[in-house]
């Protein structure tokens, strides 16, 4: 399936060789004896691969979402009734944790199941965090 590659710039660190590896077919930042990659201090330095038709579904729903917002913060700028602001206000949190939810799915379906198959504990325990603040 072809996909959209962001590098994760965190802790990847580019060598020619790895470049080569990730272009030539060897999979996921794997080189030819099956390692997976690691920059200079360590970590893992898989690269992130998502299904563009999901990640622009999410675009085009966050791009709703900031103008449903606009929208109703132009009705407070406009003296409208509070509740009807509210109502609006949570509206727009159901969407925002929509496309929250969708990311997330999209997430676990590429990047994690990437990085598990590499043995990428920090990106598994970085995912985890990042689960825990988006479930406050």
């Amino acid at each position: 399936m072809a996909g959209i590659r962001k590098e994760n710039t965190e802790y990847h660190k580019h060598t020619s060789q790895h470049e080569h590896e990730e272009h030539s077919g060897h999979g996921h930042g794997q080189g030819h004896d099956g390692q997976h990659a690691h920059d200079h201090n360590g970590h893992h330095t898989h690269s992130h691969t998502h299904d563009p038709a999901e990640i622009k579904k999410i675009v085009n729903s966050l791009s709703r979402t900031i103008g449903h917002l606009e929208s109703t913060k132009k009705m407070l700028m406009d003296g409208q009734d509070c509740a009807d602001v509210l109502i609006q206000l949570a509206a727009i949190k159901g969407e925002v944790n929509n496309a929250g939810k969708a990311l997330l799915k999209e997430h676990l379906e590429h990047c994690i199941v990437e990085a598990v198959a590499e043995d990428d504990k920090e990106a598994v325990d970085k995912m985890n965090k990042a689960i825990d603040m988006f479930m406050k």
